[in-house]
């Protein structure tokens, strides 16, 4: 179950925000000071932080930067903003706060804004839980791929060369990365013969190729998706996090 941690003086708000939270079937916990906040941090796995922006502009900056050097996950910042200018924003932004809800808006905006931010939280962990593969004779492509994973916190995959190698490891995972122009290989080949084993996994070409009759193809050949080359960042931790929410919804009907 997600916890959601709110830091906020005002009671009003915090029946407010607590009826979205609860209405969604989420823990919640209200306090009034940054100290008592950290402390619970501390012992307490948290999904997301609402910070409200009345407090004083420096408390909330030291304990962002406490948060930064100390809470090793990356958790969720949502500010309840009474003062939405640009400069506030940048500085906040800098320090790790990605939402903005202007408290004149909160009651429309709040139930629908918690329901994204902790959904979208909920397929980061995914990412971190399920196992993965990438399948690329290129070292250079697959550094990148390692580094865009490594950059949000994702160290559960390894590598393989070829179709060869992966078939005699005998080794399943839950999300496979595949090259489709491969030495002595071609990707949709490998595809099929994952698919054959295992229906359920996520496959994903990763290619430079850009026919739509060769990206038909790899479709046809089993993949749930295909990312190009040169990899942009966002489209390629938005098209896993897409498919790994389809994955994880898929193991639930199963279950």
């Amino acid at each position: 179950m997600c916890t959601v941690l709110h830091i906020e003086k005002s009671e009003r708000i915090c029946n407010l925000v607590e009826d979205a939270v609860r209405r969604k079937g989420y823990q919640y916990m209200c306090i009034d000071n940054f100290y008592q906040a950290h402390q619970i941090l501390q012992k307490l796995y948290v999904d997301l932080i609402i910070i409200s922006q009345s407090e004083k502009d420096e408390q909330i900056e030291n304990f962002l930067k406490k948060i930064n050097k100390n809470i090793k996950d990356n958790i969720p910042i949502l500010i309840l903003a009474g003062d939405d200018t640009n400069d506030k924003k940048k500085n906040l932004i800098d320090l790790g706060v990605s939402h903005y809800i202007s408290k004149g808006n909160m009651e429309k905006e709040i139930y629908k804004s918690i329901q994204y931010i902790l959904e979208e939280h909920t397929d980061m962990k995914l990412l971190k839980e399920v196992e993965m593969v990438i399948i690329d004779d290129n070292i250079f492509e697959t550094a990148v791929e390692e580094r865009l994973l490594n950059k949000y916190d994702i160290y559960n995959f390894d590598y393989y060369q070829s179709g060869k190698e992966l078939i005699e490891s005998k080794s399943k995972y839950d999300v496979y990365l595949v090259d489709i122009v491969l030495k002595n290989e071609i990707g949709t080949d490998i595809i099929r013969n994952i698919r054959k084993t295992d229906k359920n996994a996520v496959i994903i070409a990763v290619t430079s190729l850009s026919n739509p009759r060769t990206l038909a193809s790899i479709l046809n050949a089993g993949a749930d998706d295909y990312i190009s080359k040169p990899i942009n960042e966002d489209l390629f931790m938005a098209k896993l996090k897409s498919n790994i929410r389809h994955y994880n919804l898929d193991e639930k009907v199963q279950c």
